[in-house]
């Protein structure tokens, strides 16, 4: 037994004062915690409402920010519709005019046959296409149309974003302003009307013969990325012209963004089909997107439609599915998307285009007022808690003073124990000092202690005889232990060993010594019991590292007087050796599965064999019935009962075991092979049936009981085909068959076809049959004709040389 682990001592000063601030304080902690924690509740949901009203606030002014540059974007694009509005007007009224039109301005056809404005007197620009369907008239509609240059001019001059204003007619007739080198720019015969700032306004695209705007796309007149507002001119149903006006993005961004921000960050353009058309450096880094300028192409000879690139649309644009379709849906909202950082989006419609302004900010940025406050709060906090602190430091102090007072009253009582107890121990002569105290138990309590001292002799001295008889039982359980030829052993309360007798060492080849103090599971794998006895069977390696499979009984001690206390407890243990019992039970685990199985396969032949003599024995007794009913038909009768019985006679003594015609058939050719088939198998029922199913149609077959006694057969005769029992002793069938092949494969014989026939065992099982070298798998119990049908097909197999190995 071990000694019971002692409480940690503390001073009589200590644990006064320990127990004088805990009577004190605890009440004071808890309630001061409750204070706190109410507080602190009340900052955080205070710091909760606060900071969810105030970001709202906050994002309302975003979104009111907002509303007010989409005005400002809505009031420039009506501005624009609105010029665009008076040069359709003209048009129409121009085209409609029978006057001869400017004849000063000098017009001239190029090397390659396009008519163009000669000079640079700061007006329009004149391109004619050779691809016009009238190559002669081409100047003088020209000129019918040069009057419009001063209100190209004028309309150019009066909005800072309207950067180009043209005129292309149906008949590749171009009027661009300013002025531009077109003859650099456009191909002698490009096509207009393939262009969106032409096709978009036709009677296809535009059948209401309204006002459109395009998406951006790469100017051939070399102005960069622009966006055109356009508007059809017809002369009854006839499409004479489209007009335009054109916006640079580098205008629309450069204006757009101008305009003060209200909060920290930027704003976006979008068009109706999500097409980002206006996108500020700030949101470049945020998108991943460069924008596109004129300084990242070459404009010369743009002869198709050149649109932005799909990553320009914010629709399409990947980890953007959530806000792209709240932005597509719903004319006006507020989200919040991680972009290089967790941002909060706004966007509004601009009611004449349908496009979108979207406003970016940081959330860092848009809150930083809600989460100040929060701060403030945290802050306020921390001080309260601070106050209260130092008023528990107080309170502690006072508390210690008076704790010390308590202490110095108790400590000369204890004082005086103290000598009289030492005074005991070490025989001296008692103190006559009288103990001076006002407490009337302290002084009860030392005349106890007296009493105590006087007994305390008499107690020396039992204890004396105690440990002497305490020796002589402990070797006299020494040497009973070392007489038990089981190996016996006893643990502590934790279950470490204390002691075991000579079998156990012998058994695990240690000494005493070394086992002493080890947990008793390094040795043996199991849980002690509470209280009790326990029994497991286990199975161990002894000293010599062979496996013994044993019974270990543990038996915990139930003494009353130590139930209180379970380290107190003991453990003993013995351990039976139950090898011998082991190899009885798994001998008639084996003999009693080997008898069901030959029983099992019984039953199902004699059920066969019932099956098909049923239905003729029924015949023959109709027949019977039939010649005592019919005399007058005896002898007819007779004949057809004589060719029933007949029949029965040949099936009984032939085609039970030999199947139907076609078993017959096979039975003649077996007959004249003569095949070598082999049964192994430890059963005597088992190779009867196989051997007189098989023998029925033609083979010669051989029986052996063991895999020992097969390996010698294939040394004297060659088989085709091995019926191979699994589970036989000694060797089983797994092991045969890999030692017939490392045979087949020494004698360079050809491989013989090798059937394993089993019963029970799982689709996993059968694969080490395969693994080992065998060709098939056969359950028992099987009837004949399955039989016969396999040893058929691999016999087959054996003659063509296809049998795999």
């Amino acid at each position: 037994m071990t000694e019971t682990a002692l409480p940690l001592r503390i001073s009589l000063k200590t644990w006064i004062y320990k127990t004088y601030m805990r009577a004190g304080m605890i009440q004071l902690i808890l309630v001061n915690a409750a204070f706190l924690f109410a507080l602190f509740g009340a900052f955080f949901l205070l710091g909760l409402n606060q900071q969810s009203a105030a970001k709202k606030e906050y994002e309302q002014q975003l979104i009111a920010a907002l509303q007010s540059k989409t005005d400002w974007v809505n009031a420039q694009l009506g501005s624009v519709q609105s010029q665009l509005h008076i040069l359709r007007r003209q048009t129409e009224r121009t085209l409609a005019s029978d006057l001869p039109g400017d004849l000063s301005t000098p017009l001239g056809l190029t090397r390659d046959n396009v008519l163009m404005k000669t000079v640079d007197d700061g007006g329009v620009a004149v391109y004619y296409s050779t691809k016009s369907r009238d190559l002669s008239s081409r100047e003088t509609k020209a000129r019918q149309l040069l009057p419009l240059n001063y209100l190209f001019a004028d309309l150019q001059q009066a909005n800072s974003l309207v950067k180009q204003v043209y005129l292309n007619t149906s008949d590749q007739l171009n009027l661009l302003y300013p002025y531009r080198n077109v003859h650099e720019q456009f191909a002698p015969d490009l096509d207009l009307t393939s262009f969106s700032f032409y096709y978009l306004a036709d009677k296809t695209h535009n059948p209401q013969r309204q006002p459109v705007w395009t998406d951006a796309y790469l100017d051939p007149a070399g102005l960069g990325w622009i966006i055109s507002y356009i508007a059809p001119v017809y002369d009854g149903d006839s499409l004479e012209a489209v007009v335009g006006l054109d916006l640079t993005v580098e205008a629309l961004i450069s204006h757009l963004f101008a305009l003060p921000q209200p909060w920290s960050g930027y704003a976006i353009l979008v068009g109706k089909d999500g097409n980002i058309l206006a996108l500020p450096p700030e949101g470049e880094e945020d998108f991943g997107l460069k924008e596109l300028t004129d300084g990242q192409y070459s404009f010369r000879h743009v002869t198709t439609n050149e649109f932005k690139p799909e990553l320009f649309n914010l629709y399409k644009r990947p980890g953007m599915t959530d806000l792209s379709r709240l932005v597509a849906h719903q004319q006006a909202g507020l989200a919040q998307v991680n972009l290089s950082e967790p941002s909060v989006v706004a966007w509004n419609t601009v009611p004449l285009t349908g496009w979108k302004l979207l406003a970016v900010t940081p959330e860092q940025a848009l809150y930083v007022g809600a989460d100040n406050f929060a701060d403030y709060l945290q802050d306020v906090g921390l001080l309260v808690l601070l106050l209260i602190l130092i008023l528990l430091a107080l309170h502690m102090g006072v508390h210690k003073a008076r704790s010390y007072k308590l202490y110095r009253q108790i400590k000369g009582p204890l004082e005086y124990f103290d000598e009289v107890a030492r005074t005991s121990l070490e025989d001296k002569a008692s103190s006559k000092k009288d103990l001076s105290s006002p407490v009337e138990e302290i002084h009860n309590l030392a005349s106890l202690l007296h009493r105590f001292v006087h007994e305390n002799d008499t107690l020396k001295q039992e204890m004396a005889q105690y440990q002497a008889s305490c020796h002589k039982l402990n070797d006299y359980f020494r040497n009973l232990l070392n007489t038990i030829p089981l190996p016996v052993f006893d643990t502590d309360g934790e279950f470490r060993i204390q002691g075991c007798n000579r079998a156990f060492e012998s058994f695990f080849g240690k000494t005493e010594e070394e086992f002493r103090g080890h947990l008793l599971t390094e040795f043996i794998p199991v849980t002690p019991v509470d209280e009790g006895t326990f029994v497991k069977e286990l199975v161990l390696a002894s000293a010599d590292d062979k496996n013994h499979p044993v019974s270990v009984v543990l038996s915990r001690s139930s003494d009353s007087a130590r139930s209180r206390d379970a380290r107190g407890r003991t453990l003993v243990g013995l351990l039976f050796d139950l090898s011998e019992q082991y190899q009885i039970r798994d001998q008639m685990k084996f003999d009693r599965d080997r008898a069901l199985e030959a029983s099992k396969l019984q039953t199902e032949y004699l059920q066969a064999m019932r099956r098909e003599l049923e239905k003729p024995l029924q015949n023959i007794l109709s027949l019977t019935e039939q010649i005592q009913a019919q005399p007058e038909q005896r002898e007819r009768l007779s004949l057809q009962l004589k060719e029933k019985v007949d029949a029965l006679m040949y099936l009984t003594r032939d085609n039970w075991l030999a199947g139907s015609a076609e078993t017959n058939e096979k039975q003649k050719r077996g007959s004249q092979s003569q095949a070598q088939v082999l049964v192994v198998d430890d059963g005597p029922v088992n190779t009867m049936l196989a051997k007189s199913a098989l023998q029925k149609v033609g083979y010669d077959v051989d029986v052996v009981n063991s895999g020992q006694d097969a390996l010698e057969q294939m040394l004297e005769k060659t088989y085709q085909v091995v019926l191979m029992d699994i589970f036989m002793p000694d060797m089983d069938g797994i092991e045969t068959t890999i030692r017939w092949r490392e045979r087949e494969k020494a004698m360079q014989l050809q491989p013989a076809a090798i059937i394993a026939v089993t019963a029970n065992v799982l689709e996993t099982e059968r694969q080490r049959f395969f693994d080992a070298g065998m060709n098939a798998y056969l359950a028992k119990p099987y009837h004949p004709s399955e039989l016969r049908s396999q040893v058929d097909h691999w016999r087959q197999q054996y003659e063509e040389g296809r049998v795999p190995f």
